[in-house]
C-alpha cells in the first residue's frame, strides 16, 4: 500500500513522480484563492495492461476530483469570513493483479470538517475490468460481519446508528482480507477520522461474475 499525502492544483502540473516498475505516477494540484484553498495528490496510470480499461480509470480518478473541487469551489464562493479547505487524500493498493485507488475528500468549512471516502477498484489484465463491492463480495455476508465487529466495539463503533454496507462502501483487498472504509460519521464519531473494518476475505468472497470475464465496463460513478 503507497499512502500518497495529496499537495496539488489547477493552476498547473508540477513533476511528476513515478515509482519504479509502477503501473502509476503521482500527479499534484494546488489552487489557492481567498476564499477557497485547493491541494491534492492523485495517482495518473500509465502502465496498465488494459489500455481502454487505463484510460477509464483515470477519467473517473479526475471525475471524483472535479467533483470536489467544484463543491469546494462553491462553498467556497458562498463562505463569508473564513475559506474553504480541501485536502485530497489517496492510496493506491495492489494485490496481485487487483487494484484499488482509495480517495478521501476532507473539506473544512470554519469549524466544519467532514472526510467522505470512495475507492476505484478493478483488474489489472489484458481483460481488466472495474469490479464494484458487491460483485466481489456476498452483500448479506459482509452485513453480518460488520455487524459483529461494530458490536464488538462499542466504545469506538455506533453499532444502533448502522444502516448496512452502501454498495459503493469503498474497500480493498489485501493479504486475504477485505478492508471497508467509511466515511467520517458513518459509524463512529468523528474523532475516529474516516474508519475501517478488515474482514477476512474468504469468509465472504463471492466469484466474478462470467459477463465481466472479458469485456471492460464503463466508469463507476
Amino acid at each position: 500500500m503507497k499512502k500518497l499525502l495529496l499537495l496539488i492544483c489547477l493552476l498547473g502540473l508540477l513533476p511528476t513522480i513515478t515509482y519504479a516498475d509502477s503501473a502509476y505516477s503521482i500527479r499534484h494540484k494546488d489552487h489557492i484563492r481567498q476564499d477557497y484553498e485547493i491541494h491534492v495528490d492523485f495517482p495518473n496510470f500509465d502502465g496498465l495492461k488494459n489500455k481502454h480499461l487505463e484510460e477509464e480509470v483515470n477519467e473517473e480518478i479526475k471525475t471524483v476530483l472535479e467533483k470536489s473541487i467544484n463543491q469546494t469551489q462553491k462553498a467556497g464562493e458562498e463562505s463569508v469570513g473564513f475559506p474553504v479547505l480541501y485536502y485530497g487524500e489517496s492510496i493506491v493498493v495492489e494485490e496481485e493483479q487487483f487494484y484499488s485507488v482509495v480517495m478521501t475528500a476532507n473539506i473544512t468549512r470554519g469549524n466544519q470538517y467532514h472526510s467522505t471516502v470512495q475507492s476505484i477498484n478493478f483488474e489489472n489484465e489484458k481483460d481488466g475490468v472495474f469490479l464494484t463491492l458487491d460483485e466481489v463480495a456476498h452483500m448479506d455476508k459482509l452485513n453480518e460481519q460488520v455487524k459483529k465487529k461494530l458490536g464488538s466495539d462499542p466504545e469506538t463503533f455506533n453499532a444502533q446508528g448502522f444502516q448496512g454496507i452502501r454498495k459503493d462502501t469503498a474497500f480493498y483487498i489485501k493479504g486475504n482480507k477485505l478492508t471497508l472504509v467509511f466515511d467520517k460519521y458513518e459509524v463512529a464519531s468523528g474523532v475516529f477520522g474516516t474508519p475501517e473494518i478488515t474482514i477476512p476475505y474468504d469468509l465472504v468472497e463471492k466469484d466474478k461474475p462470467l459477463h465481466k470475464k472479458s469485456v471492460p465496463v464503463p466508469k463507476v460513478v
